[in-house]
């Protein structure tokens, strides 16, 4: 169960919207991030169906919403936006992406392709690329690590250049930018992107750029070689993997028919010979990579055609799997070109067999990415050196550095005070210490929790995620109530089931935590448990936690607080809201 307060505080720039903050981006440890969805595919037609009941559809970014609860058939001319959890498939493909975010689809004319653009958490995004690309069986750093570099790339600027009339985004859903895999992801997956929470590799003060790749085939390749902005990065260049070649040799055989290859050559524009009758690999990089294919005639005259550019092409037509890298021998026999190679994938930065072998030898994610990465650090801003844990008694600290030993000391005595505090006014049948998490920023908190900016803390099953402490300390709030409020929530939620509503649960807390004012409230429980989950602004979620503590009030000094609190396990009798 989740539980997420709103509670006032004066700082007026974390009441703005998500592209208040993406300006000053290198410093929050996330942002909102905008990806192209049904990249490899032409869609002429869609349909949007509700999942849940907050998904809503408007004409243009600020225009009214209007509730969305039928599925919705799209095709062009079009254009509209969308927000909430819903299901969008491909008519023509049957390919299906459900999410949550921002939604935008437009075409311009009638039979036209639809564009497809989904703006979500950047951490949301970092969970679906692991989703994708990782091994079922991945050990726990590797998956790690994979979370860091995917996080850094995604952070690093836009990846991505749309088509003609095509919608701007920062990343595709494909591996021109990164695979990814929307929707439900294993707890291995969610664990490594929540322990590695808004971490990028940074160089100096800048962040990294990073890559990865399924097998480098035991040499990993300059980063020059392939793009040419990494070409002077030092952590970047060419060296040799041994764990990869530990892990898989990664050798490949494929065959293509010349009658196939001059169809994809027509398609892709290249100039080849009318009759080939030699193909070998012209140039290769420092890690013996093919760089330039040299095609010869009958007549003795060559064409090159680049092996990146063949690869894409042979993928775009044959499949993604048909050219597994640019390690390889070629040749040409009985009118088919033959391919002899070793790696998946251009082999630039981490490998990830290479990786996975490392992890299980007892690696962790910040060794691993010291060696795919040299020189590098693993930071949230330019100014910490990433999450840290501190034990004070039995509740966990995490935090990215806070300063002084005296004030790291100072905190974790008021965490273990207001534990001891919360307990007395809800004695737990069983305890369960909470572990507490310090955003290092505004951002972060809201990348890692989906919670508003104007939220302090979010608190999940025993994990309680806060604010940075600079935004705790303010005088409309004490450090203390709000740790208070979030340390009972643990203790309420973990005797409630799911009979239990939200009203009761946060109204509970509430009382418990002497929050509430004694007013009365004209709002039904209906009401209130709307603007409990759906609440747009502070005052609205105020209005309703307050409302909800004067329920609950009610009902404790008619009941007795024990019945009220059997009522968290059992749910409510009938009639009794």
């Amino acid at each position: 169960m989740n539980s997420a307060r709103a509670l006032l505080f004066g700082v007026t720039l974390l009441v703005a919207g998500p592209s208040s903050l993406a300006a000053s981006e290198p410093e929050t440890g996330g942002r909102d991030v905008s990806v192209v969805l049904f990249s490899v595919r032409t869609v002429r037609s869609l349909t949007m169906t509700p999942v849940g009941a907050n998904a809503w559809i408007a004409s243009c970014p600020r225009c009214l919403h209007k509730k969305l609860t039928q599925p919705l058939h799209l095709a062009g001319p079009a254009e509209i936006f969308a927000g909430g959890m819903l299901r969008v498939v491909d008519d023509g493909s049957g390919e299906t992406q459900t999410a949550a975010g921002l939604w935008h689809v437009r075409a311009s004319r009638p039979g036209v392709e639809l564009h497809v653009v989904l703006t979500l958490p950047s951490e949301r995004y970092v969970a679906a690329v692991v989703n994708a690309e990782a091994a079922p069986n991945e050990p726990r750093q590797s998956l790690q690590a994979l979370a860091i570099v995917a996080r850094t790339y995604a952070l690093n600027g836009i990846h991505f250049t749309p088509q003609p009339g095509g919608l701007a985004a920062d990343l595709c859903d494909s591996t021109q930018c990164q695979a990814m895999r929307l929707g439900p992801v294993s707890p291995a997956v969610e664990q490594a992107v929540q322990a590695t929470a808004g971490e990028t590799l940074w160089f100096g003060a800048r962040r990294a750029q990073a890559f990865f790749s399924q097998n480098c085939g035991g040499l990993t390749e300059d980063g020059g070689a392939v793009w040419p902005n990494p070409h002077s990065l030092p952590y970047l260049q060419s060296h040799r993997d041994p764990y990869c070649l530990r892990r898989d040799t990664a050798a490949w055989h494929a065959e293509i028919p010349l009658a196939d290859f001059v169809v994809i050559a027509q398609n892709e524009g290249w100039r080849i010979p009318d009759k080939i009758v030699a193909a070998r690999v012209g140039k290769r990089s420092p890690s013996h990579r093919a760089l330039r294919i040299v095609f010869t005639s009958d007549e003795g005259t060559e064409s090159l055609i680049a092996a990146s550019s063949l690869r894409f092409g042979v993928g775009r037509a044959l499949g993604w799997n048909r050219l597994r890298s640019d390690a390889y021998e070629l040749g040409l026999r009985n009118g088919t070109l033959v391919f002899d190679g070793h790696g998946h994938g251009h082999g630039v930065g981490l490998c990830q067999s290479g990786a996975t072998e490392m992890a299980s030898e007892g690696s962790d994610a910040m060794a691993i990415l010291s060696f795919y990465f040299p020189g590098t650090r693993v930071r949230i801003t330019p100014h910490d050196e990433g999450w840290h844990e501190t034990v004070s008694g039995s509740i966990t600290l995490r935090s990215a550095g806070l300063g002084s030993a005296d004030r790291e000391a100072a905190l974790e005595t008021l965490i273990q005070r207001t534990w001891e505090d919360a307990q007395k006014r809800f004695p737990p049948h069983e305890v369960t210490a909470p572990r507490i998490i310090l955003a290092p920023t505004t951002e972060l908190f809201r990348q890692m929790t989906a919670q508003p900016g104007w939220a302090l803390a979010s608190t999940r099953d025993n994990t309680i995620v806060v604010q940075p402490e600079s935004v705790l300390r303010n005088p409309g709030r004490s450090v203390f109530a709000t740790l208070l409020h979030e340390m009972l929530h643990v203790l309420v939620e973990g005797e409630a089931s799911e009979r239990a509503p939200l009203w009761l649960r946060e109204g509970l807390v509430e009382v418990l935590a002497e929050d509430a004012d004694g007013k009365q409230s004209s709002l039904s429980t209906d009401e209130i448990e709307r603007a409990l989950t759906s609440a747009d602004s502070w005052a609205a979620s105020e209005r309703a936690h307050r409302a909800a503590a004067a329920r609950v009030r009610a009902l404790i000094a008619r009941y007795g607080v024990s019945t009220v609190r059997g009522w968290l396990s059992s749910g409510l009798p009938s009639g009794v809201a």
